[in-house]
């Protein structure tokens, strides 16, 4: 289990009990725009219907704001050894170190990749700073959940950052299930891990037939964001970095040199523009 679990859960209940459900707006996102709703019409309505989610894109999939009032919620749902996770990190580096110190909330680590090679990344602990008002929003607070599922391996649960190789082991058929117990403590509101079940397991990544989950064996929870607040709740499941494109990179050289590389300053563009919309209130027409 996590280290960070027993400083999470101590937040999840204050965080349940002012969860406000609000009305919303579309969405800016940089190729688009997208609005979709996974909530049934009524209680009666039968399951709710299958999305098609693109891949490696910021993608609005409610109106609904699942955080206290003037805050915005950024939940990182990862394991130890993702190569997405890991590519993904400089992205989240980048744009969270113009607000923010993120030398304490941050630890090298590099994941196994195709071919005998490994993916330069961070893994990230739970900070919060109150981000300063713009043309379109004014101040409000940022809060940034992180929560590993799965070991550096994935052969077993993740054991805390002082061993990231560690954990109880799974049987590889039983990645998803595990993974789907584990985000039970992950300390994320009730509302945050049916989003992370439903994009991860039952809705189709765009251009196939499956979710995410079961795209490559084996077969796991993969790492997704949802980030929740006044404009709506916004998503983005598989990388939106290229990963292979940084397997020839120490984990301290993209430290010393993320912020001039073009790959993650583009990512960072996107990450920027889905922040300014999730924490636009909606406007009246």
């Amino acid at each position: 289990m996590s280290e960070g679990t027993t400083k999470i859960r101590t937040w999840l209940p204050v965080i349940i009990a002012v969860v406000i459900v609000a009305g919303g707006l579309g969405i800016p996102y940089g190729l688009g725009i997208v609005s979709l709703n996974h909530s049934s019409a009524s209680s009666n309505a039968g399951p709710a219907k299958v999305l098609i989610i693109p891949a490696g894109k910021f993608y609005q999939i409610s109106n609904n704001d699942y955080a206290p009032t003037s805050q915005v919620d950024v939940y990182l749902s990862s394991w130890y050894g993702c190569p997405v996770g890991a590519a993904d990190s400089w992205m989240l580096l980048d744009y969270f170190s113009q607000y923010l110190n993120m030398t304490p909330y941050i630890q090298l680590n590099h994941a196994p990749f195709a071919n005998d090679t490994a993916v330069p990344g961070l893994l990230f602990r739970t900070f919060s700073y109150e981000h300063p008002a713009t043309n379109v929003s004014a101040k409000f607070v940022v809060n940034f959940y992180p929560y590993y599922l799965y070991n550096l391996y994935l052969n077993a649960t993740a054991a805390g950052f002082n061993n990231v190789g560690g954990g109880t082991p799974i049987n590889s058929s039983q990645l998803v299930a595990t993974g789907e117990s584990e985000l039970n403590y992950s300390g994320f509101p009730e509302p945050i891990i049916k989003i992370i079940e439903n994009i991860t397991t039952v809705d189709h990544i765009n251009g196939t037939s499956n979710a995410s989950a079961f795209l490559y064996a084996p077969h796991k929870i993969n790492t997704v964001m949802v980030l929740t607040g006044p404009g709506g709740t916004y998503i983005l499941n598989l990388n939106i970095i290229n990963i292979s494109s940084l397997t020839s990179y120490s984990p301290q050289y993209m430290l010393d040199n993320y912020a001039n590389m073009s790959i993650v300053q583009s990512a960072e563009s996107s990450l920027a523009s889905t922040m300014t919309s999730v924490s636009s209130p909606p406007t009246c027409a």
